[in-house]
């Protein structure tokens, strides 16, 4: 670890923290005047140098308050590195309030991101807009808090930021100051202050005077700390030519890294029924753990800190490097194969490429055009797996599996051979089909993840001759060990870096659970969405389905069985397999942000879209009667879902309603989906692609437009019974 970058990305990360303060009415260390006017030209540059000298730790704080400070007004080589990451970052100079009278103007709230898209001439009206603004609060899975609504008034607006987010917000930045004053470790602290802020600064407008409010401190914080990372060790020089006017400069000054799972649909449907219930969930976890596990390999191996990771999920994950990284990728994804190769013998392989990115693509919406060159970049890799190999770990790739036909050593979840094999039950799994079992069923009473950070000398060697691993031996291979607790005291006790994250607001008990995380000297805390609906069968429902003939039943308390979920559905006993997602997101991306396609935009648009897949989902699930649904995978902008097919339907239906007003009833955002009925022991793979199939014939729904006279392209529809119809 180079601390310096990441004393650098915690200047960028914080820099204007002081907009907070100057939102909720709050004086700093100096008085305004003058002489203040003339050190920091505007007011809250002075009040983000008083946040850092009162809470971050002592070892760290002279250095990061002036940078942090000094943005506006540079005076030294880093002071500038923090100005031009905050300017390529918004990609606009703005909000410079200065005024002593900060009530003069009226601290707004922030807007929804989705108010800034345009697609094909849909955009929200004026009206729509009024209605489109997110309520000041902590950051929880609350109706009345990600949805938007009408703005408050501006007493309402004062009070909200003072009191139900500056009090906390510093009770807790103080919390973590005095954790790391003694034995400081700055990439916990750094991953903390990040996870903390985007608790509290979620839902504040970036800028707002002269400006459209749509962009999130957060995540315009975020983005600046990550450019300030990457920047970091750039000759003085450079940095000074790269900060007059960045929007014409063609000098590289950042790379955009992209990695793309592929090999997920059959890693996780291809698996025989007689394992599908149970091993199912901990697959599709599991692959949510590796693209983690192997975006923080990528950063670990670029010496860069959590701050540069600006989005990861749906099997996806996006970084932004240095220009100079380019060279280290190959050497990375070499790495990355081997380890998949051997645990996964091909099934699974990453494709991770980087696009080198000028100081000008962060202007005019030209960021746009790079996400797109990345996805063909990603695309090729992906028509030549493994062709980073040398010819001996090649030769691994097509050599026989197994021993041809050894029935004591082959999985029957999975089909593979496995020297470790063994029988549960009546049963043969595989250790790796085991360890997906056994995460599944963990998962189930999981309320807190808790992200060990394995040191280099501790992460296994890669030994392709050696059989595949359980998932926690692939993990630890990418330096992590992922921990699934139900209470903070199952935590077992370690000297490395933890990332504690709770992955529910409440437990059962109805408390809320993230008041018990509390900050270590290595230790970071915050919040993690995910979608975890996992149906389990009770006494009394399965008496009822003995009674009526059901077998292989599970015992109270167990995973419940496709086929019996589809014995309980209203009608036809039939199982429902949905999949869904949202129409034209790739364009929603690349064109509906136009020109305002900045950095900071782009990861808001992001943050908000998993937000509600990743998160509101869960409540969804939550609210349909008879706990007869089950998640596979819900993430990034899709979904996958099998239960009693009647819930199924109204799930998918409410998915739709709610996706719509998150958004803010912006006619350009929508899904589709594909309803599969199928029978309670149908091979789930089959049910998969049909449902798939199913997806994209909704995809294809046309519509007459009586302007144009002729059919359109509508999307917006969902297929069941074989029949496409609009919602």
């Amino acid at each position: 670890m180079n601390e310096n970058t990441y004393r650098i990305a915690l200047a960028g990360l914080v820099h204007d923290i002081g907009k907070f303060m100057l939102r909720a009415a709050e004086s700093g260390t100096r008085t305004w005047d003058d002489e203040a006017r003339g050190d920091f030209k505007y007011k809250h540059a002075m009040l983000t140098a008083s946040f850092v000298q009162r809470y971050v730790p002592v070892q760290w704080q002279k250095d990061v308050a002036l940078w942090a400070g000094d943005h506006h007004r540079p005076q030294t080589a880093v002071d500038r590195i923090v100005s031009l990451a905050d300017w390529l970052s918004a990609a606009e100079r703005n909000d410079g309030i200065d005024d002593e009278d900060v009530r003069k103007i009226h601290p707004k709230q922030l807007l929804s991101i989705f108010a800034s898209i345009k697609l094909d001439e849909q955009c929200l009206e004026s009206r729509q807009r009024d209605g489109a603004y997110l309520p000041l609060s902590p950051l929880t899975l609350d109706e009345a808090i990600i949805f938007p609504g009408p703005q408050l008034d501006e007493e309402e607006v004062w009070k909200r930021y003072f009191q139900e987010l500056w009090l906390p917000f510093t009770t807790a930045a103080d919390a973590l100051k005095r954790a790391h004053e003694e034995n400081g470790h700055l990439p916990s602290y750094l991953e903390a202050m990040l996870l903390l802020m985007q608790r509290y600064t979620w839902c504040i407008p970036s800028a707002y005077y002269d400006s459209v409010p749509d962009i999130s401190l957060y995540d315009h914080s975020r983005m600046t700390g990550a450019l300030a990372a990457v920047l970091a060790d750039e000759d003085a020089s450079r940095i000074s030519t790269l900060l007059d006017n960045p929007q014409t400069k063609t000098d590289e000054a950042a790379l955009l890294v992209g990695g793309d799972i592929s090999g997920v649909q059959d890693f996780i449907y291809t698996i025989t029924s007689r394992g599908a219930t149970s091993a199912l969930r901990g697959r599709s976890f599991y692959l949510q753990l590796l693209t983690e596990a192997v975006a923080r390999y990528v950063l670990r191996q670029l010496q860069l800190p959590i701050t540069n990771l600006i989005y990861q999920g749906g099997g996806n994950f996006y970084i932004l490097a240095r220009a100079s990284d380019a060279e280290k990728l190959r050497d990375i994804q070499h790495a990355i194969s081997r380890v998949l190769l051997q645990h996964h013998r091909g099934e699974l392989y990453v494709a991770l490429a980087g696009v080198p990115l000028a100081a000008r693509d962060f202007f005019d919406g030209r960021l746009s055009e790079k996400w797109g060159e990345l996805a063909e970049r990603q695309q090729s890799m992906k028509l030549q797996r493994f062709s980073e190999l040398d010819e001996e770990d090649l030769r691994w790739l097509f050599k026989p599996l197994g021993d041809g036909g050894n029935e004591d050593r082959q999985c029957q979840v999975c089909g593979h051979e496995h020297p470790g094999t063994q029988k549960q039950g009546d049963v043969r799994k595989c250790p790796p089909c085991r360890s997906y079992e056994k995460l599944g069923n963990d998962l189930r009473k999981t309320c807190y993840l808790a992200l060990e950070h394995v040191p280099d000398a501790a992460m296994p060697a890669v030994a392709l001759n050696e059989a595949p691993g359980t998932y926690a031996d692939v993990l630890k291979t990418f330096g992590i060990t992922a921990h699934l607790l139900e209470d903070l005291s199952d935590m077992p006790p370690t000297t490395n870096g933890v990332t504690m994250l709770a992955i529910k607001d409440k437990n059962k008990n109805n408390d809320n659970i993230l008041d018990d995380l509390r900050p270590g000297a290595k230790l970071a805390v915050g919040r993690r969405f995910l979608v975890n609906v996992t149906p389990v069968a009770a006494q009394a429902e399965l008496d009822e389905a003995r009674k009526h003939g059901l077998t292989d039943l599970p015992v109270d308390g167990s995973v419940k069985p496709f086929h019996m979920m589809a014995w309980q559905s209203q009608g036809v006993k039939r199982l429902g397999v949905l999949r869904m997602d949202v129409d034209n997101l790739g364009r929603l991306f690349s064109e509906g942000l136009g020109e305002r396609a900045t950095l900071s935009r782009v990861a808001a648009l992001s943050f908000a879209v998993s937000l509600f897949f990743e998160g509101w989902v869960e409540r969804i699930a939550e609210g349909m009667p008879g706990d007869k649904l089950y998640s596979i995978y819900s993430g990034g902008d899709d979904l996958f879902f099998v239960g009693s097919w009647d819930v199924v339907v109204e799930f998918a239906r409410w998915v739709r309603v709610d996706l719509s007003r998150y958004a803010a009833g912006h006619p350009a955002i929508h899904t589709s989906a594909g309803i599969e009925l199928v029978g309670g022991k149908y091979p789930l793979a089959q049910a998969a692609r049909d449902a798939g199939e199913a997806e994209h014939a909704a995809k294809s729904y046309q519509r007459w437009d009586a302007d144009k006279k002729k059919m359109i392209p509508a999307k917006d529809a969902v297929s069941f019974l074989g029949q496409v119809q609009p919602w």
